[in-house]
């Protein structure tokens, strides 16, 4: 496609991917009002206020985030805020905020924003931002009602931390489907754990409902079974629940999780609990102190405007000024497993797993791109299964009808990545530089509501923009 009209700005001779239309080549990339104008052959200079030379380089879609962390209930030793300029520093244009509060990512936004466009989840914790234990259905309807109000997309389920009943679990999905609101699930409930046991119970919990079972690959990481036998017990659940489930996996070995310990010293969390039964480690206060010396764990740190991982006793020291409520972090997930669900399909071609993305944010594991990319290298994908994992699934599978694609119109979101490294030297939102050459350069961001959240948006002063549910992959011709 071109146009003999003016563009505001050219991004000239780069690689441009786009599998939606087939685009695979040495093109320009013209943008005209924060939408894509052409991707043409040659767009000549003077057609142009400004020129970006992005020559040998990859121009792809903005790589969308279904799963990231940028504001949060629990985790109270680092600002979750500064997320926002760690992804955009990644490549991510886009990212959904699983868990936090609407409330607190948009307060993060303005103080810290970096450019990014983010939808937030709210987290489910009992009598912080819901009332019970093991929520009514009433009590949960009221709940959700409210955080569409305050501009979140939905709610999550924290079934690895603050685990419900498998009957209140189920609850929250029927009234979440019921208001057209987003849930997602990091699985595990009174009766299992954050592993295969809670996976297991996800598909009845489910019923004839719709849900994002949240990082797919933390429930393979060999607690039951083999992690390859975890792996293809996961992919045969996927496959049953393929037109209700949407699902996302992160590349990273390293997970997150809490400290926090209980007067008995005893781990509260079972996220936790597993990091250290998985090598060994008594699941108490001791078992994290000697985790951390050992250089198996690690604890979160805050310098110069960026969020960090640490090691021995400065690590220990961390958490224990925190009193234990302290952020850590263990290398827990099979590089085979990463592997395999980021490239499984159905015959016909089409990806199981939805989406590749971080479960990072803040946490300083934002390597969607670049893990992608070493899949490319290695053969396990194709540059355009890597770009339709990276932002066209991930576009369809939040209803972002105008984003994941370079059609004439289309919000002008793109990542640019350097094909010798693998990550991301440039990215724009809507056709605007948010980050060169790996630092952040945006401000600020766009913050995705629904229409119940359209009074919120307006009040807070952000720049916002209204999504419709019903053009998701999760409510795909739900009736």
């Amino acid at each position: 496609m071109a146009t003999s009209q003016q563009y505001d700005s050219v991004l000239k001779n780069g690689r441009v991917i786009d599998p939606a239309n087939h685009i695979d080549g040495r093109f320009d990339l013209g943008i005209r009002h924060g939408k894509v104008a052409a991707v043409s052959e040659n767009i000549t200079p003077e057609m142009a206020d400004d020129i970006i030379d992005v020559t040998g380089q990859i121009v792809m879609p903005g790589h969308i985030d279904t799963h990231a962390h940028l504001s949060s209930p629990f985790n109270r030793n680092v600002d979750r805020a500064f997320g926002h300029t760690m992804l955009v520093e990644s490549g991510t244009t886009t990212a959904l905020d699983l868990a936090g509060d609407p409330t607190a990512m948009s307060d993060g936004m303005r103080r810290r924003g970096a450019g990014l466009n983010v939808a937030s989840l709210m987290g489910l914790v009992p009598h912080s931002t819901i009332s019970e234990d093991d929520p009514r259905p009433s009590v949960l309807r009221d709940a959700i009602a409210d955080v569409k109000k305050r501009g979140g997309f939905g709610v999550k389920l924290l079934g690895g931390y603050y685990p419900f009943t498998p009957e209140a679990s189920a609850s929250a999905v029927k009234e979440a489907n019921d208001q057209l609101a987003w849930i997602a699930f990091h699985v595990g409930t009174k009766e299992s754990g954050s592993d295969m046991t809670g996976l297991r119970e996800v598909p009845e919990i489910t019923g004839s409902g719709r849900l994002h079972v949240a990082h797919i690959n933390s429930y393979t990481r060999g607690m039951i079974d083999e992690p390859h036998e975890e792996v293809q017990e996961a992919l045969g659940m996927i496959e049953k629940m393929r037109s209700q489930w949407v699902t996302e996996a992160y590349l990273a070995q390293a997970n997150g999780t809490n400290g926090l310990c209980d007067e008995a010293g005893n781990l509260v969390y079972n996220v936790a609990q597993n990091c250290l039964k998985a090598r060994g480690y008594p699941t108490t206060d001791k078992g994290v102190r000697a985790a951390v010396l050992d250089g198996y764990g690690s604890a979160l740190v805050e310098r110069g405007g960026r969020v960090m991982l640490v090691t021995g006793q400065e690590a220990v020291d961390i958490w224990e000024a925190a009193s234990t409520d302290a952020s850590l972090s263990f290398p827990v997930n099979p590089p085979t497993s990463a592997f395999s669900l980021a490239t499984a399909k159905y015959g016909d071609g089409t990806f199981r797993v939805d989406a590749v993305s971080t479960d990072g944010g803040s946490l300083p594991r934002n390597v969607a791109i670049e893990r992608t990319m070493a899949l490319v290298a290695f053969g396990a994908l194709s540059m355009d299964e890597a770009v339709i994992k990276l932002s066209y699934t991930p576009s369809r599978m939040l209803g972002l009808l105008n984003k994941g694609h370079f059609s004439e119109g289309a919000d002008a979101d793109v990542t640019v990545v350097n094909p010798s490294t693998g990550k991301a030297s440039m990215s724009l939102v809507a056709g605007e530089l948010i980050m060169f050459q790996g630092r952040a350069v945006g401000r600020g961001g766009t913050w995705l509501v629904l229409e119940d959240g359209r009074g919120a948006a307006e009040s807070s002063g952000l720049p916002f923009e209204v999504v419709n549910l019903e053009d998701s992959k999760l409510y795909a011709n739900w009736n």
